[in-house]
C-alpha cells in the first residue's frame, strides 16, 4: 500500500475595497504602500553595499548523516542575516552606533514591517548577485545586458501585526488593517467587497492559539526548536482552511486585497506507486483540444463514462478579437516602440482564454469528484510549432488555442490536489491515429470531404466480407488510447505499418482508407498488429 502523505494547498480570495470606502483610509492605504516601498529600497541599497554577508559561513555540528559529530560549513540563514541587518540599521543601547539608520527613512514603523522589508531586500539582492554572476561567466557575445539592479516590489504583504483577520468583522463587511495615518500607525476598517463563499472560508479559518503555550514551555524547559509534535499540532486541521497574510496590491480599478488560504490535504501515495498496487484504480484520461476536451472515466480495465466539453465558441471570439487587432494594426501603421496598442483587445483575449481555462479545468474536477477518480491523465504537449500559409491571426489563435490546453492542466492540477486527486501527463503520440479496440492505425477523416478531420475510421475491427468501415470521434478515441498510455501498455506502430497508412494519402486518395486495402494487408499479414510485432509501452 502507498505511503499517505500530506501536503498544503492554496487558493486565493480577492477582495476589492469598496469606492465609496473613505478617502482618508485610502490615502491611508497610499502612504502604507509607499513607506513599504521606501523600506525595502533602503534595504536593497544597504545588502548591496555588504554582498559578502550572503557568502559568509558558519561552522556547525552535524547531528545525523555520515557527516555526524563533525564541523561542517554552511551559509548564514535568513533568520541569521536579518539579525544581522537589524543591529547594522537599528539603534538599541547594546547598539548605538550604526552603519544606516532605518528610523531616519522610516520612523515609527512597525517590526513587523520593517523585518519583512529586510527579507524581501535580501532575497531580491541575493537573487541579484546570481543573476550577475551568471552574466559574468557568460559568452561576451551572447549574455545581452547588465542585469538590472532590484527593484521594490509594490506589493505589500500585511503580516499579523498589520492585518487582522476575523470572521466578525467581515460579517460586517470589514477587513482590519494597521495603516499609516499621517505619522502614527493606527488601525482602520476597511469597507470590501468579496465573493459570496468567503465567510464559510473565515468560518473555517482559525489562528494557531497554541503557539504562546508552547513558546513559554519551550522558554521553561530550555529548548530552542519545537519537537515533531508541536509543529504538528500548529499546523492546520486536514481539511480546513486557515487565512493567511493578505497583500495590498493597488491597480487602476481601485485597491485589491487577495487573501490566500491554506488547506492540508490527504495524498495517498504517488501516481506512479498506486497504478502498480491497486488495479481498479479509477481513473480520468482527457484529450484536450481547440473545440472540445473529451474525458474517459475508468475503473480498471473498464469504461464507466465519456465527458465532452465544447468550447468552439471561445475559440471563435478570440479569433475574431485578434481579426480586429490585426485590421486596426493595419490602419495605424508600424506599431511604436515601447508603446502597446490595441490595450483593451489584448485584455479582453487574455481575460477571455483564463475565464475558458478555469471553468474547462472546473468541469473536469467536478465530473472527477462525482465519479470518484482518483488520478487524472492528460497529454504532455510539446511545444508549439506554428504552421506556414496562415494568416496572423489564424496562426495567433491556434498559438493562443494551444497554450490555453497547458492552462487546463495547470488550474486542473490545482483544483484537483484539493480534492486529494494527482494529475499525470503522458505522451500523445498516435492515441488519435489508433483504434481503441484493436489498437491498429485507423484513418482520419471529414465527414463532409473538407475541413478538420474530426472522425476516425478503421477497417480492421470488421470481420471480412462485411460492408462498411467502423468510425468514431478521434478525440474520443483518442481519450480512450491514452487509459493504455496510463497503463505502460500502449501499442506503438511499426515503421511499415506507418508507411502503409500514408500511401493514400501520398496518392491523393483523401479521406478514410478503403476496407478493401486494409483486408489486403491484414490477409497478407505483413502490417498486423495484431501478431505482436509492434512496439510496446511496458512498464519498466
Amino acid at each position: 500500500m502507498p505511503a499517505m502523505s500530506c501536503i498544503t494547498v492554496t487558493r486565493t480570495v480577492k477582495f476589492q475595497v469598496r469606492s465609496e470606502a473613505n478617502a482618508g483610509k485610502i490615502s491611508a492605504l497610499l502612504a502604507t504602500v509607499q513607506e513599504w516601498d521606501r523600506a525595502v529600497a533602503f534595504y536593497a541599497d544597504f545588502f548591496l553595499d555588504h554582498p559578502g554577508i550572503f557568502s559568509e559561513q558558519k561552522t556547525y555540528v552535524a547531528k545525523r548523516g555520515k557527516y555526524a559529530g563533525e564541523e561542517r560549513p554552511r551559509p548564514l540563514t535568513a533568520q541569521e542575516i536579518l539579525t544581522w541587518a537589524e543591529r547594522h540599521t537599528v539603534a538599541t543601547k547594546a547598539h548605538p552606533n550604526l552603519s544606516r539608520d532605518f528610523g531616519q527613512v522610516c520612523p515609527e514603523a512597525p517590526t513587523v514591517l520593517r523585518r519583512a522589508a529586510i527579507n524581501h531586500a535580501a532575497g531580491a539582492v541575493r537573487q541579484h548577485l546570481s543573476n550577475l554572476a551568471n552574466w559574468e561567466a557568460a559568452d561576451p557575445k551572447r549574455r545581452g545586458k547588465v542585469p538590472a539592479l532590484p527593484r521594490p516590489h509594490p506589493h505589500l504583504v500585511a503580516y499579523e501585526g498589520i492585518s487582522a483577520l476575523r470572521l466578525e468583522d467581515y460579517r460586517e463587511g470589514y477587513l482590519r488593517l494597521r495603516l499609516l495615518d499621517g505619522e502614527r500607525w493606527e488601525w482602520h476598517n476597511m469597507s470590501v467587497q468579496g465573493p459570496p463563499y468567503a465567510p464559510e472560508l473565515f468560518a473555517q479559518s482559525h489562528s494557531e492559539k497554541g503557539r504562546t503555550a508552547q513558546n513559554r514551555r519551550m522558554a521553561e524547559e530550555g529548548r530552542a526548536e519545537r519537537t515533531q509534535e508541536e509543529r504538528e499540532a500548529l499546523g492546520p486541521t486536514v481539511g480546513v482552511w486557515v487565512a493567511r497574510s493578505p497583500v495590498l496590491i493597488p491597480k487602476e480599478d481601485g485597491w485589491w486585497i487577495p487573501v490566500p488560504f491554506e488547506c492540508r490535504v490527504v495524498i495517498r501515495g504517488k501516481a506512479e506507486d498506486r497504478r502498480l498496487a491497486e488495479p481498479d484504480l479509477r481513473v480520468g484520461t482527457f484529450d484536450l483540444n481547440a473545440a472540445s476536451t473529451v474525458g474517459a472515466a475508468w475503473q480498471g480495465q473498464r469504461c464507466i463514462g465519456i465527458k465532452t466539453i465544447r468550447h468552439a465558441r471561445e475559440s471563435e471570439k478570440r479569433e475574431k478579437a485578434l481579426r480586429t487587432v490585426a485590421k486596426k494594426q493595419r490602419q495605424s501603421g508600424r506599431a511604436v516602440k515601447g508603446e502597446r496598442s490595441n490595450r483593451s483587445l489584448w485584455n479582453y483575449i487574455r481575460n477571455l482564454d483564463d475565464a475558458l481555462a478555469w471553468q474547462i479545468a472546473s468541469v473536469i474536477v467536478t465530473w472527477a469528484v462525482l465519479l470518484g477518480l482518483q488520478v487524472l491523465v492528460f497529454e504532455h504537449l510539446r511545444s508549439y510549432r506554428p504552421r506556414r500559409g496562415l494568416s496572423w491571426s489564424r496562426r495567433t489563435n491556434r498559438k493562443r488555442s494551444y497554450w490555453l490546453r497547458g492552462k487546463v492542466v495547470k488550474y486542473a492540477r490545482h483544483l484537483a490536489l484539493i480534492h486529494g486527486i494527482l494529475v499525470v501527463e503522458r505522451n500523445p503520440a498516435w492515441t488519435s491515429r489508433a483504434c481503441p479496440e484493436c489498437h491498429r492505425l485507423a484513418e482520419r477523416f471529414s465527414p463532409g470531404g473538407t475541413g478538420y478531420p474530426s472522425r476516425l475510421a478503421c477497417g480492421h475491427c470488421l470481420a471480412p466480407g462485411l460492408a462498411g468501415l467502423r468510425h468514431g470521434d478521434a478525440n474520443v478515441a483518442a481519450a480512450l488510447n491514452l487509459k493504455p498510455k496510463w497503463d505502460r501498455t500502449f501499442r506503438y506502430p511499426m515503421k511499415q505499418e506507418v508507411q502503409a497508412a500514408a500511401e493514400p494519402r501520398r496518392a491523393g486518395n483523401g479521406g478514410a482508407a478503403s476496407g478493401a486495402n486494409d483486408q489486403t494487408a491484414d490477409a497478407s499479414g505483413a502490417q498486423s498488429p495484431g501478431g505482436g510485432a509492434g512496439k510496446t509501452d511496458t512498464a519498466a
